[in-house]
């Protein structure tokens, strides 16, 4: 069995250990909390055999095949080079890192340390999101001129989405996936970004409109922390298009036309969908590779150097 150890014992850890369940061989060997007594109640409730009220405990005392990190996004960085240090791999929860020095940090010592380090963006492995980018690798659509993503959760008061000590803001925390999807389906380098910026009281930001340029494509993202939306995606090229619904979590894919008329359906139901990103970390730590070709490094680091970027122009303003 592969061995996985979680750190942080919320909701989100929750869902990656009955997403092992539905692999072969994922196993969450043990969960690490700052409070012992939560990580108990996890591990009571989850079926996972050791627990810790330390994050150094568990690292040095169990024989892990990689690390799940899935606390807060201000403590990821952290995290990640405790891991690091130790020469253990890690799946580290969206988004990875707030800053590019962040990233650049990390990735630094991961290389050093010969140690697999990947973000944890579990769409892009999801079936549908695969045969999309299949049809535009084959050239299905044509070139690519436009896309958009359009997403939106109803965030209550007390939601962590507006708390910026713990990382909140609509950009780190739902602006990654419409980044971070569309430059892996659109794969052609990113050219400039025009970010228009609303901000709460608190200093985070809570609709975000960014209008990014990509070398044939202009892509328009949109995201809210004030409504719930579906997360609809249109990807448009010279000989047709794709459309997803429910992007993020996608089980349905359809292509479309040059005459609008619809070409392929494709439809994969997903029942978890974190098993998909667990099975690649496993293939990759087994194989020897320092990082996934589905989630490679350097995106990771564009999309932390694009946060830079959008939000030093509130900064100069």
């Amino acid at each position: 069995m592969f061995r996985f150890g979680i750190i942080g014992a919320g909701s989100i850890a929750e869902k990656f250990c009955q997403a092992a369940a539905l692999t072969q061989e994922g196993k969450v060997a043990a969960v690490a909390s700052k409070n012992e007594g939560r990580a108990r109640v996890f591990a009571e409730k989850q079926g996972v055999e050791r627990y810790y009220g330390s994050y150094e405990a568990m690292l040095d005392e169990e024989r892990l095949d990689a690390v799940y990190i899935a606390t807060t996004s201000n403590f990821h960085a952290e995290n990640i080079l405790l891991c690091l240090e130790k020469g253990i791999p890690v799946l580290c929860e969206k988004p990875m890192f707030l800053s590019g020095k962040e990233a650049e940090r990390a990735f630094t010592l991961a290389r050093e340390k010969s140690v697999f380090v990947m973000e944890a963006m579990w769409s892009r492995f999801l079936p549908c999101i695969q045969k999309a980018k299949a049809w535009i690798d084959e050239g299905k659509i044509g070139e690519i001129h436009l896309a958009n993503y359009t997403g939106g959760i109803h965030a209550g008061e007390d939601h962590r989405i507006f708390d910026p000590k713990l990382g909140g803001g609509v950009l780190y925390d739902l602006m990654v996936y419409p980044i971070e999807i569309l430059m892996y389906l659109i794969q052609q380098p990113l050219l400039e970004v025009r970010p228009q910026i609303r901000y709460a009281a608190s200093g985070v930001d809570v609709t975000d409109t960014l209008v990014i340029q990509f070398e044939t494509c202009q892509a328009v993202c949109q995201a809210t922390a004030y409504s719930r939306i579906p997360s609809p995606c249109g990807i448009y090229g010279s000989k047709g298009y794709i459309r997803i619904e429910h992007t993020h979590q996608a089980s349905l894919v359809e292509r479309y036309d040059g005459q609008l008329q619809l070409a392929e359906r494709y439809e994969a139901p997903v029942k978890n969908g974190f098993e998909y990103e667990i099975e690649e970390v496993i293939r990759c730590v087994k194989e020897g590779r320092g990082e996934s070709e589905i989630m490679p490094w350097a995106d990771t680091v564009c999309c932390a150097k694009l946060f830079d970027q959008i939000l030093s122009r509130r900064a100069l303003a």
